[in-house]
Formats: structure tokens, sequence, C-alpha cells
């Protein structure tokens, strides 16, 4: 059996081979693969599935912000098996290899306000002020008002597919319309049931192909 042929992206962009029918190469760094098809040059073949780079991340601390001051979203705690993404800074979402990437969120908001407040959310890419905004990523949540002087609660949920390169970082940017409206987290109870924490934030980062 012949050996199966390794290059970097660069070296594999740069020689642009026709591999043979069947014929497989593997990029080093991302572990992605190309198979020939005997006539289609390196460049323009698809890759073939993916390695599956994956994480999950969540914060079990109450955040707050100013009103109507675009904040980063915290995510302070990382599943240790992640794999192929990191967290950078306690709010930077960080690729290690390109590829296609899903982003789910789910957020606890409450209120403690008599009246409904509101709550946005997006995803801001490689930046700290709002030119690395993506367009279109905004969400907006209505946050229930506080009755019978119990807290409303809402749970704000979105999906977002992007593609993204090597060190191409993701934040969850929030605002608040009032501070009576914020992001929720509380331990594990007993009673009056018993059920485990609530984390205000989970994040859970997913590469669904390569690119």
């Amino acid at each position: 059996m012949s050996n199966i042929k390794v290059n970097s992206r660069t070296q594999w962009s740069a020689l642009n081979p026709v591999l043979n029918a069947g014929e497989p190469g593997i990029e080093e760094h991302t572990a992605y693969m190309k198979i020939g098809d005997g006539k289609t040059r390196w460049n323009a073949l698809p890759y073939y599935g993916c390695p599956g780079y994956w994480a999950s991340f969540f914060d079990t601390t109450s955040q707050t912000a100013v009103a109507d001051t675009p904040t980063s979203i915290l995510l302070r705690s990382a599943d240790p098996s992640n794999h192929g993404i990191r967290m950078a800074s306690n709010s930077r979402m960080t690729i290690d290899h390109p590829g296609i990437y899903s982003f789910t969120f789910s957020i606890q908001f409450t209120n403690t306000d008599t009246a409904i407040h509101d709550v946005n959310v997006w995803l801001r890419k490689n930046d700290s002020g709002s030119s690395g905004d993506v367009e279109n990523s905004d969400s907006r949540f209505s946050i229930t008002s506080s009755h019978g002087g119990t807290p409303g609660n809402v749970i704000g949920a979105v999906n977002f597919v992007l593609p993204l390169t090597t060190d191409d970082y993701i934040e969850l940017i929030w605002t608040t319309s009032n501070i009576a409206a914020y992001i929720h987290a509380e331990p594990s109870a007993t009673s009056p049931f018993s059920h485990p924490g609530i984390p205000g934030v989970i994040c859970t980062v997913v590469q669904v192909a390569a690119a």
C-alpha cells in the first residue's frame, strides 16, 4: 500500500496536484482530507468529512450590565474534553482550525422589575468594538416582568453557522434596557424541589464542515 501524502495547507495549495482516483491527501495541521478523482486539481477538490472540532462553554455566575451599553458575555467554565476550540479572555471563543462552525447559545434572563424590559444579544468577531459586529446576528428578547413577588424569567436561544479560520474568535455581546433585566445563574437546590444548578449562559460550538 502506498503512503498517504501529507502536506501543509500552504504546500498543497502551491503544488495543486492531481491526485489519482481514490488517492487521499491530508493537511498536516488540520487533519482535513481530500480524495482524488484522477482529473481535478487539489484546490478545486472538496474536503472529505471533517475531524469534528467542538466545545461547550458556560458560566455559573449572574451577570449585569449598564443599561444600553454593549457588554461581552462571560463564559468562564468549559468542558475539559473541548477539542480544537478554546476560550480566551473569558469571552472569546477561539478557533484553532479553519472550517464551518455552528454556534448555539441559551441564556437565562431574569427581570426583577414590574415592567417588561428588553435584552439584545448578538455576535462580534475578532474585535472589541462595534466594527466587529456580525451583520444580521442581533436578537431581542422581551423579559417578563416580576409577578406576585416572583421575578420574570425567559430563556433566549439562537443558532448561527459561520465560516471561520485559524485564530478567529467570536464573542456574545448583550445589552439590557434596564439593569433589572440581567443574566441569572443559581446553584443546585433541594427545596422546594430538587434541581441541578442553572448556568446563566451556555454556548456550544460544533464544526459542521471543513473549509
